[in-house]
């Protein structure tokens, strides 16, 4: 079968590769559509280096099942099918507390975060254990359904951990393809003032048609000044989206007394100046939130399967798997929000 096969930093070569044999409780999936995450764009440029040479990335995706092992029941060949990268052993006591991307004994499928690695989706195959995968909705298309797990991500950190209710004023900070979803999934919660800021104003335009009611653009605009002519009392919540340290500073530069925080994006090393005395009399609280349980997953088909969020919108790019060179040099262009390989 073909593959993108990762040899070396800068070494992407599309390649014929055995065939995937499933194992007791796994399943081999024909992949429809996988979109490219900025860690699998960070591993094919040298940026991570986390991963064994002769890797297949991708863990964005939906496809076919074409192959049921032993030991796996409830699954049939042709089961149209979203897969969750991350999965667990279901012992450990991060799995039992719920927590199982925490998992120490987990796995991830094209991707990293995970002490076991199977071979991912940037392939006409790839192995899958059965307990990863989710029905999908007929009403989905493969490419829609490819991004349940970024998805999955942005309820994970606005809902699930800093718990936005209906009616607060919401700040996102850079709208790439992560803060556009956090920007659907704000506006279907019922955010009242939804502020997106980003420096490049196709993202903006994006943001304003995902539900945000005001956009300002951060390389024109004083951010802070004008998120305070909107919003005169301050944000209720804040969302670093940006993966930038200087996102990350002015985000608890944003805060007034009680405004919730959450560090979503930034995943470079690095510091910025905080005051503990800040954030003790202001009471700002600090969340996080990186990778997927079941639990969101789920949650993320609903929100899709119902019309409330469609992540088609956020599609700018689409290369068949043949095209994957394309698909990565597409990653640097400015106009650039959600890249997706179809097989």
């Amino acid at each position: 079968m073909k593959a993108a096969v990762l040899h070396a930093p800068n070494d992407l070569r599309l390649e014929e590769i055995a065939d995937p044999i499933p194992g007791d409780g796994e399943v081999v999936v024909a992949p429809k559509a996988c979109g490219i995450c900025q860690t699998d764009y960070l591993a094919i440029t040298g940026g991570r280096m986390n991963w064994d040479p002769g890797s297949v990335m991708g863990h964005e995706f939906a496809g076919v099942i074409t192959e049921v092992g032993p030991r796996v029941t409830g699954w049939e060949v042709g089961d149209e099918v979203v897969v969750s990268p991350v999965g667990t052993c279901g012992r450990c006591r991060h799995c039992q507390a719920g927590m199982q991307h925490y998992c120490v004994d987990g796995y991830v499928i094209g991707g990293d975060g995970q002490p076991r690695f199977y071979n991912g989706a940037f392939a006409e195959r790839c192995k899958a254990p059965a307990t990863s995968l989710f029905l999908k909705p007929p009403s989905l298309s493969f490419e829609a359904a490819a991004l349940t797990e970024p998805l999955a991500g942005s309820y994970k950190g606005m809902i699930a951990y800093s718990q936005m209710t209906v009616g607060e004023d919401v700040v996102i900070l850079g709208v790439g393809s992560m803060g556009l979803l956090l920007t659907q999934v704000a506006s279907a919660a019922g955010a009242g003032t939804l502020i997106a800021m980003d420096l490049v104003e196709g993202r903006l335009a994006m943001a304003r048609e995902c539900g945000a009611t005001h956009t300002i653009n951060g390389a024109h605009e004083d951010v802070k000044q004008r998120i305070y002519e909107i919003l005169p009392e301050g944000p209720d919540l804040v969302f670093e989206a940006a993966g930038a340290l200087a996102a990350a500073e002015l985000t608890f530069d944003l805060c007034r007394r009680g405004t919730r925080v959450n560090i979503f994006g930034v995943i470079i090393p690095g510091t910025v100046p905080v005051s503990p005395r800040d954030i003790h009399f202001m009471e700002i609280r600090m969340d996080a939130s990186f990778s997927v349980t079941p639990t969101v997953m789920r949650k993320s088909l609903k929100l899709q399967e119902t019309g409330l969020v469609d992540t088609s919108k956020i599609i700018t790019h689409r290369f068949p798997l043949e095209a994957i060179h394309d698909a990565v040099a597409a990653m640097e262009r400015e106009d650039r929000v959600k890249v997706v390989v179809t097989v």
